[in-house]
């Protein structure tokens, strides 16, 4: 992979992210007693799509990072997390796996506590995201 395709990819991580910044800025707590209009629901419509964009652009980046620099893609997640941890990328393996599976959370939760739960789970892991995103752009610096 070349290096300008590699940095374009990075470049939509970026846009990404700073969508999900501008959601997060605006977190309400979700209330469970609260009846939502579709025009109420958007926004957390909005903050899980971006979210889930976030995690899914950078997971997808670690694999384009990987091949750039050793020529060969992990088998797993998992042991392509451990990559990024070794290049000081990723700091918790389980955040990234915890943070996918969230996704699926969203799709199929229906009950109010749990949506609740959900959308706070996002609001409290948004930051990790973008702080893995800080240290790609601090590791790309380097190199």
């Amino acid at each position: 992979m070349r290096k300008d395709l590699l940095l374009q990819q990075f470049k939509d991580i970026e846009k990404a992210i700073n969508l999900l910044k501008a959601s997060i800025d605006k977190f309400i707590v979700y209330d469970t007693n609260k009846t939502y209009s579709p025009d109420e629901l958007e926004y957390y419509d909005s903050l899980s799509f971006r979210f889930e964009k976030s995690v899914e652009l950078t997971i997808n980046f670690f694999r384009s990072l990987e091949l750039f620099f050793s020529s060969k893609q992990s088998d797993t997640l998992r042991d392509r997390l451990l990559e990024m941890q070794k290049m000081e990328i990723v700091r918790e393996i389980d955040f990234w796996m915890e943070a996918r599976l969230l996704r699926n959370k969203i799709a199929h939760a229906y009950l109010s506590d749990e949506i609740k739960r959900i959308y706070q789970a996002i609001y409290d892991n948004s930051n990790e995201v973008i702080k893995t995103v800080v240290r790609i752009k601090i590791y790309l610096e380097k190199v």
